[in-house]
């Protein structure tokens, strides 16, 4: 079955590579980057270009992206690569799953599972046969690093900040502008552990750790906790991950190095940065207002509840009343159920996420539903705040079984990428566990899962191209 998908991935795109051939590779890079970049911004693009939000064309323009990234990355001929089989089966596994209940229960999210087995392992299938993989990944943490400076940009001159809130950049919600910060936060410590590995001098690596700064003072001013959950994971897999490495190499030198210039650009630039975001859109004199812009305060209200949008949903949500009391449920699930409803400080410092997780699991089915949200004591709620959940939810318990493999299997095998990897993918090396710890973590209490509606879910699936490989290039070297 695997070699039949690779045969046609072999047959649609071998007529394209002596057309690509012809571009100048210089050309085919930016042109690559671009692609990363649209997606990236992708819900801007459909929103304010295309004057539309659906579903559907943010789909269909990330499938298109998804195919130019596919061609411009041709060049050479293509031929069959092993596949794990552990990944394959559950991955495979997991989109028969979200198809069989798309065909069941018509959804406005539709065609998750084919969208992950055609396109994106298309484009896994491409990025396996070149050459040089080391660029694409480079195509891909430039155009991060691009919009991101772009934002800034435009964020410190545009962007007001307001005493007492939260901070959500160019974003009208500080909880998604942390979430995008996890992705840019993991590209730019791959970028740290890079600079480690091969002892580059400090010189070459100040714009590393002032970037790195301004993601943190994003991240303090923002207040996203889940996105900080997140980040502090990547952080301490990268301290665990170098210090095993030391004791391997007999030396510390360049990670203490490293660490230590960590903490003192990001404190060096954090008042620097305060400043800035505080003065600087008050002397242009030109703020940047959105209508569907909440102001959160830092305490946690807001003054104007539109909520989180996972999906644009017009329609009717299915509705749920959660009573006070309950029947008495001695099984397993009704005393886990029971457990959570009945820890009220739990449930008020997760912003209410508990009653939430309960309501979601009382319509837990094997064919999923039609929706993402739900309404739930005649207030609606946009997701689950939970991947598993949400999974579980929309696509029936089995494409969360799936979707639970595939999630242990992302850290394991991103872990051994890393450690069998490091040296010969040295600038991408760290990105691929980074982007995986930091994805699970966030998605406990929030909800990714659609790649064309949020970058974070898009960079977790895309970071699968280098997990399904068997072929592992650079066995680990004696220092």
């Amino acid at each position: 079955m695997l070699d039949r998908l690779q045969d046609f991935f072999i047959s649609l795109f071998s007529p394209w590579i002596p057309i690509m051939g012809k571009i100048s590779p210089k050309v085919k890079y930016r042109l690559l980057t671009a692609c990363f970049m649209a997606d990236l911004v992708l819900f801007c693009i459909v929103r304010y270009v295309l004057l539309k939000e659906s579903y559907f064309y943010n789909t269909a323009c990330g499938i298109f992206l998804m195919l130019m990234i596919a061609l411009l990355s041709l060049d050479r001929t293509l031929v069959r690569k092993p596949w794990r089989r552990s990944v394959s089966v559950a991955w495979f596994g997991m989109c028969i799953a979200f198809t069989v209940s798309d065909l069941l229960v018509s959804k406005k999210a539709c065609g998750l599972g084919i969208v992950l087995a055609l396109v994106f392992t298309g484009v896994f299938f491409v990025w396996q046969n070149h050459s040089r993989k080391d660029l694409l990944w480079k195509s891909f943490k430039d155009s991060v690093k691009i919009t991101f400076l772009l934002m800034a940009a435009i964020s410190f001159l545009f962007r007001p900040f307001f005493e007492g809130g939260r901070y959500a950049g160019i974003f009208t919600n500080p909880n998604t502008f942390g979430l995008y910060l996890y992705v840019i936060f993991a590209v730019y410590m791959s970028d740290l552990d890079w600079n480690v590995e091969t002892g580059k001098p400090l010189k070459k690596c100040l714009p590393t750790y002032v970037q790195l700064a301004l993601v943190i003072f994003y991240l303090s001013v923002s207040q996203a906790r889940t996105a900080m959950l997140a980040i502090l994971a990547i952080f301490i897999l990268w301290v665990v991950l170098r210090v095993i490495m030391g004791r391997k190499q007999g030396r510390y030198r360049n990670f203490v190095k490293a660490l230590v210039c960590f903490f003192v650009v990001s404190a060096a630039c954090y008042p620097l940065f305060y400043a800035g975001v505080r003065n600087l859109p008050e002397l242009v004199g030109n703020p940047i207002l959105f209508d569907e812009d909440v102001l959160y305060l830092s305490n946690g209200e807001k003054i104007e509840d539109i909520g989180d949008k996972v999906l644009a949903e017009s329609d009717a949500f299915e509705s749920i009343q959660l009573p006070e009391k309950k029947l008495e449920d001695n099984s397993i699930w009704g005393r886990l159920v029971k457990s959570l409803d009945g820890n009220e400080t739990l449930n008020k410092i997760s912003s209410g996420r508990i009653t939430i997780y309960k309501a979601y699991m009382q319509r837990l089915n094997w064919h999923g539903h039609k929706r993402v949200g739900l309404m739930i004591n005649n207030k609606r709620v946009s997701h689950a705040h939970n991947n598993w959940l949400q999974f579980a939810y929309t696509y029936g318990v089995a494409g969360m079984l799936f979707y639970t493999v595939i999630t242990v299997l992302s850290i394991v095998r991103s872990l051994y990428f890393y450690m069998t990897n490091r040296r010969r993918n040295a600038t991408y090396a760290f990105l691929i566990p980074a982007i995986c710890v930091g994805f699970v973590v966030a998605t406990m209490t929030e909800c990714l899962f659609l790649p064309f509606e949020v970058f974070p879910a898009f960079a977790y699936w895309f970071a699968f191209g280098d997990i399904f490989e068997t072929t592992i290039e650079e066995k680990e070297v004696a220092e």
